[in-house]
Parts: C-alpha cells; sequence; structure tokens
C-alpha cells in the first residue's frame, strides 16, 4: 500500500569566438556554453523529497508518463537517522505505457554495491493500479518526511512519552481508500504494540 528519481547529459563547454575580416575594432561576438553540472550528494540523513526530486529528473527520461508508487526511507550501518531523515531511499515509479515498475535507490554513502547518489536497480513488470496500491503525481504531494515525522510525532506525544521505541517503518503510498498520497509512520511494531500514524502528503494532516 506504501509506497516508497538523472542522467544529466553533460554538455561541452566552451567559447566559440567569430573573428569577421574587415569588421571595426570592437569585439568580437562570443557565444558561451555552460557545462550542466550534476549537484553535489549530500551527506548524512536527508529528507524524502531532496532525494526524490533528483532522483525524479533522471527517471522520467525513461518515460514522460511516469508516476510514483512509493516512497521509503532506509536504514543505513553506521549513519543514525531520525525525524524524518534517512541516509537512504528508496522510490519506486511506474510507468503505465511501458506497463514497468522502476526501483531506483539514492543513498548518501556508499555500501553494499551501491554508489553515493542515485542507483538504477532495474525493472519489473507491472499490472497497474490496485486497490491497495495506486500511482501519483508529482503535484499530489508537498509534504516532505521531516515535516510528516513532527506531525506524527505529535500526535503520538503521549504514546512515546511511555515508550522509547524507534521508527520502524517509514513510507509513502496512496490506496484507492486514501484522500492524498499518504505518509505512514511506525514506532515500534505491531506484535508488541508499536504506534503508527498517517499523514496527509497534500495538507499535512495526521490520523
Amino acid at each position: 500500500m506504501f509506497w516508497s528519481l538523472t542522467t544529466r547529459a553533460a554538455a561541452l563547454a566552451g567559447i566559440l569566438i567569430l573573428v569577421l575580416a574587415g569588421c571595426s575594432d570592437a569585439p568580437a561576438p562570443t557565444e558561451a556554453k555552460t557545462e550542466a553540472k550534476k549537484p553535489a550528494v549530500p551527506t548524512g540523513p536527508i529528507t524524502a523529497l531532496t532525494a526524490y526530486y533528483d532522483t525524479y529528473k533522471i527517471a522520467r527520461q525513461i518515460s514522460p508518463d511516469l508516476q510514483v508508487a512509493s516512497i521509503t526511507g532506509n536504514e543505513v550501518d553506521g549513519l543514525k537517522s531520525g525525524e524524518g531523515k534517512y541516509g537512504q531511499w528508496t522510490i519506486v515509479f511506474v510507468s503505465a505505457a511501458k506497463k514497468q515498475a522502476i526501483t531506483f535507490v539514492y543513498t548518501t554513502v556508499e555500501h553494499e554495491g551501491l554508489l553515493k547518489g542515485i542507483n538504477n536497480q532495474g525493472s519489473q513488470p507491472w499490472g497497474g493500479p490496485t486497490r491497495d496500491a495506486t500511482p501519483f503525481g508529482n503535484s499530489d504531494f508537498s509534504i516532505d518526511s521531516d515535516a510528516a515525522y513532527m506531525k506524527a510525532a505529535e500526535k503520538a506525544s503521549a504514546w512515546l512519552a511511555k515508550n522509547s521505541k524507534p521508527v520502524s517503518a517509514f513510507s509513502l503510498g496512496q490506496a484507492a481508500a486514501l484522500p492524498a498520497p499518504t505518509w505512514y509512520i511506525m514506532w515500534g511494531d505491531k506484535k508488541s504494540g508499536g504506534y503508527a500514524a498517517y499523514v496527509n502528503a497534500a495538507t499535512g494532516t495526521v490520523k
């Protein structure tokens, strides 16, 4: 139910100087081309949308109809997560035209065969939306993971005051029964009596 984005073509920088015979002493016109640089990959834990928008710029080149299936925060050994920030995010896109689900992993550290930055983990067949998993677009959500965490922690404050369990699940997804893409944040687990909060990623409303 829950969810979980660039090859940027590098332009060769150069200056073409046009020298025109018989012209005045005025400087010849020049045309400058600026090299497109990839944004530097942050270090340490980051919010979901920081990872998402950089990844989306690459992913959308696969198919213009890409939508988001899920965005999930992942723990990384040796890198402490917290307050809606993770060292790694897994983002799954889907394409109705290609009937594929494509998984990307954005990590701020190189580890376990993953390069620092954006990693395309490949695709698999996708049969389309279901009641439990409905894709959504960029305009459908705006609440970042850190803001969602603050909302959820406020809702869970009474429970957290009595329990010191860490967040065990943090993901964004959409289902037919939900009014908008929703952040799912879980402290502890269901077996031990954990606490789950649901934050509307369009409005910030929490349940």
